[in-house]
């Protein structure tokens, strides 16, 4: 069947027409615009279970990486006054928030224990969604194959836009960090890096807020 004989099938013009249908625009528009960001104040960045004894497995380089893209984000995020939540893996038996992370977050340091891989299976967890009101999550954490991934999907199920941060997300093995942001993406979140996200956040220069974040970036290595 030609593509001719689908548009015919679904009502569509013929030609170069079928373009400017109006659900044709719409479904094109919503598709560009999920890549967007519009509104930073119904924007939430989420900090999974980064935590020493989860992180401890983590190959130094990918830890380091992993842990200085995390600040990076916090600190971005403290600066546009985006709201951050943060969530423990069973924290009697795996610890708290790295140190280093700990210390960024200060007075934001209020984490929700939680023992399911999900974020969203934590009762505690839905409440402070549902209480910022968030359209679009930001998700950084540990490990991208079991907890990041499954919060992702259900995140997705219930309506919220997600942006996985690729470069501040990891796991023990290459391959898991691999498959999971292939299941993230095809299941549909936004894959972006650190950088990516920050500046689409900042939009421009010259403000104070990337005056004040520009110059962290001469420090990544």
């Amino acid at each position: 069947m030609t593509p001719e004989s689908h548009r015919d099938i679904i009502g569509l013009p013929q030609g170069e027409g079928w373009r400017e249908h109006p659900l044709v625009k719409s479904n094109l528009s919503s598709g560009i615009n999920r890549f967007h960001i519009n509104d930073r104040e119904k924007l939430v960045c989420l900090l999974v279970d980064l935590q020493d004894g989860l992180i401890a497995a983590m190959q130094q380089d990918v830890r380091n990486k992993t842990e200085a893209n995390i600040n990076l984000i916090i600190t971005s995020a403290k600066i546009m006054h985006i709201p951050i939540i943060i969530t423990e893996q069973y924290p009697k038996g795996l610890g708290h928030t790295v140190e280093p992370v700990r210390e960024n977050l200060g007075e934001l340091y209020e984490p929700i224990e939680k023992v399911c891989f999900s974020c969203w299976e934590q009762p505690a967890f839905q409440e402070k969604v549902k209480l910022l009101t968030p359209k679009s999550v930001i998700i950084t954490g540990i490990e991208a194959h079991i907890c990041v991934l499954q919060t992702a999907l259900d995140l997705l199920s219930h309506g919220y836009n997600v942006r996985v941060v690729s470069d501040a997300i990891c796991s023990r093995y290459k391959s898991d960090w691999t498959a999971a942001v292939r299941l993230m993406e095809q299941a549909g979140a936004v894959i972006t890096t650190t950088e990516t996200l920050i500046f689409q956040l900042l939009k421009r220069a010259g403000t104070q807020e990337f005056k004040l974040i520009s110059p962290l970036f001469k420090q990544r290595s």
